[in-house]
């Protein structure tokens, strides 16, 4: 069940533009996602779904949404430099299709995989300034090893050269875990208008899954 008015909120916030979730697994952040795209369909407006690791168990059925799952990274970049007009885009996740060609390419193939990765931002930003619409990307922080004295916390999102073109970077924080329930929290990372580590929603997944905002 959608949070009523979540679209509103959070495009209130990022307004047409970029948004970045990243966080790490299980905390929320295709959910988070999910729950924005389904207020949006549920006010009558479009999105474009592009899935690169089926984190969502099921995809409603709506005139309104175009989803398209590939774990293929150049067949992101080809989405993403074709985008159609749409109220909402969401690609779910940044991170995945990345990493998993980085860890076998050269050198030469990594600082250009990362320079598509900021390619792949431009144009989503690009479609957002066209269309008044907001754009959501999931990602994973990057690596914490090698790093002993970095918190949590401080972890950037994979492929930070492309933070730059966010207007808006927020983190999913676990709160809560048991068999049953599954508690997180969205906080300010890099934000134009709140504090680094400001709460914004809490998510919470049990029999149903709800998102309310915090601030």
């Amino acid at each position: 069940m959608a949070s009523t008015n979540l679209f509103d909120k959070v495009y209130g916030i990022v307004g047409a533009d970029l948004l970045e979730v990243f966080g790490g697994s299980g905390t929320g952040k295709s959910t988070f996602a999910y729950m924005v795209a389904i207020d949006a369909l549920n006010q009558g407006k479009s999105v474009f779904w592009l899935d690169s690791e089926r984190n969502i168990a099921e995809v409603p059925q709506s005139e309104k949404l175009r989803y398209i799952y590939t774990p293929r990274f150049d067949e992101i970049m080809n989405y993403a430099r074709n985008l159609p007009k749409a109220d909402v885009y969401v690609l779910d996740s940044l991170g995945y299709p990345v990493l998993s060609q980085y860890a076998e390419a050269s050198m030469d193939e990594k600082g250009r995989m990362l320079l598509k990765a900021v390619s792949l931002t431009q144009y989503l930003k690009i479609a957002t300034y066209r269309n008044g619409a907001l754009a959501i990307v999931t990602n994973q922080p990057i690596s914490s090893f090698g790093k002993p004295d970095v918190s949590e916390e401080e972890l950037r999102p994979f492929g930070d050269k492309s933070i730059y073109g966010y207007k808006e970077i927020w983190r999913t924080h676990l709160i809560e875990q048991s068999p049953s329930k599954t508690i997180s929290e969205v906080r300010a990372w890099r934000s134009r208008r709140f504090g680094r580590g400001k709460p914004l929603f809490r998510i919470t997944i049990s029999d149903r899954v709800s998102v309310e905002p915090l601030s």
